[in-house]
């Protein structure tokens, strides 16, 4: 390099850039739409509701795999208030999907978590992580650095854009994630920590969920057993992504991969399809590891523990360190995708690392992943509640009667006929990701409304009208 442009780089290090302080994070914001508190309830009856919720796709600078800038995508959903001007900030972390759009700022079913939590009383936010929504490319999966850095680069993105809001944050923050995104949350609240960011974020607890800290024991047991594992599209995932984060796993896929499924799968893992799940995937692939990779690479990474693949195992494990943070990891003994052993060794081992406040916690007990979902995040959500500093609530869902809508039929095909005692008002139908789907002006009697270009789905009918609300949960079936 010139040596006048050294010298240049280094006097603007040392005597411009501390002008400017404060990084730039926020790129840009699109509001997404609104869900009123009685929708939310509807959706999610175990949560105590009391807000409506605006959402947004917030797009920031963040960081790729190798350190350099790009630009990725989130939700953030913030509660409406009349009364209340500062909220706690919770960030939750999704879990595996492979879809590119497929993820909380497209408003995909964990953009419901996000909402839920928001209409609780926090200002909610969800990284799509990198390679996924807005951010081109791979996505390298179940990579702590990155996972971590799309999560705090949020956070941080988040604040600049309330600032232009009446509502902020109290300085607060929880992070929580279930599946992948547990193993992401805990990898924020260790990078948070290692890096000296507690303080500046504001980290008050973290709540994982059923993640896989462990890869490279409780997991990877999991995978090296004679026992079919029920998600081997996973394994796929972690290989393609580990190459792109490390780039010495392959040259090409049949090198790692069996034949024909080297081939099968290229298409599902481009970085770009926005068509496949993970469901179609594990359809195709055989359920045991000595089945997925060749003979040779199979054997050596059973017998040695240098292997490339160990390695980066051992470089995103995200159990063995020590919070200064109260941490709770959410988990259900009957987890067929992520061994609930992964909770108990980080509990085990954060605790013998020192003095910390640290717990795995059984949510239900023999529940299967899915089945988790709701226990776990109850759970969490409890945690951080009794952590937070909350507002005075101005209004409870819980304290409103919402009246039973009458329609018929039900279920609906082309129409919709609806019972109105009420002089005038209107009526909303959302579908069960809390998406206003259409609205219509109805009066007193009874109001037919089309729904012939509804998809087959179950929805929610919402009326108000003369401080009345009415609630009816309709299905739309076509032939």
């Amino acid at each position: 390099m010139n040596r006048n442009l050294i010298s240049s780089t280094i006097l603007f290090t040392l005597f411009i850039v501390p002008f400017f302080a404060k990084a730039q994070y926020l790129v840009g914001n699109e509001f997404l739409g609104s869900t009123p508190a009685t929708v939310l309830t509807a959706i999610a009856s175990e949560f105590p509701i009391h807000y409506d919720v605006d959402y947004y796709r917030l797009t920031y600078n963040t960081v790729n795999t190798a350190g350099e800038p790009t630009i990725a995508s989130g939700g953030v959903a913030i509660p409406v208030s009349t009364t209340c001007q500062t909220f706690p900030m919770m960030a939750y972390c999704h879990g595996t999907v492979l879809r590119q759009l497929d993820v909380p700022s497209q408003q995909n079913y964990e953009s419901v978590i996000v909402k839920v939590f928001a209409s609780t009383g926090f200002i909610a936010v969800a990284p799509d992580y990198l390679g996924l929504g807005e951010n081109e490319g791979i996505h390298p999966y179940v990579h702590a650095v990155s996972e971590a850095t799309a999560t705090i680069d949020l956070i941080r993105a988040t604040r600049e854009f309330l600032e232009s809001f009446p509502i902020i944050d109290n300085g607060e923050t929880f992070i929580t994630g279930y599946s992948q995104g547990g193993q992401a949350a805990m990898a924020t609240l260790q990078y948070a920590q290692e890096n000296g960011l507690n303080d500046e974020l504001g980290i008050v607890a973290g709540a994982p969920c059923s993640g896989p800290y462990d890869l490279s024991g409780s997991q990877a047991e999991v995978l090296l057993s004679d026992a079919p594992y029920s998600n081997p599209g996973y394994v796929v995932y972690l290989l393609i992504s580990y190459q792109l984060a490390y780039g010495n796993l392959y040259s090409e896929l049949s090198d790692i991969i069996q034949s024909p499924y080297d081939v099968e799968i290229a298409p599902y893992f481009d970085g770009a399809q926005n068509i496949y799940d993970m469901g179609v995937v594990n359809a195709i692939l055989p359920h045991q590891l000595s089945d997925l990779l060749v003979d040779t690479v199979y054997a050596n990474f059973q017998s040695n523990l240098n292997h490339p693949l160990w390695v980066a195992l051992r470089d995103n494990d995200t159990y063995n360190w020590t919070p200064e943070v109260p941490i709770r990891m959410f988990y259900c003994t009957g987890d067929e995708q992520v061994d609930y052993h992964n909770s108990l060794k980080a509990d085990s081992t954060m605790n013998a690392n020192g003095e910390v406040d640290v717990q795995a916690i059984n949510s239900l007990e023999g529940a299967n992943h899915g089945a988790c979902v709701i226990p776990a995040l109850t759970d969490a959500f409890t945690f951080f509640s009794g952590l937070a500093s909350g507002c005075d609530f101005e209004t409870s869902i819980a304290d409103l009667e919402v009246l039973q809508l009458e329609i018929f039929p039900n279920p609906a095909q082309d129409y919709i006929r609806i019972n109105i005692p009420e002089k005038r008002g209107e009526v909303s139908i959302y579908d069960l990701y809390g998406r206003l789907i259409m609205t219509a002006k109805v009066s007193q009697g009874q109001a037919q409304v089309d729904v012939e270009k509804l998809a087959s789905a179950s929805y929610i009918v919402s009326f108000e009208g003369d401080d009345v609300i009415r609630r009816a949960t309709i299905v739309v079936k076509r032939n």
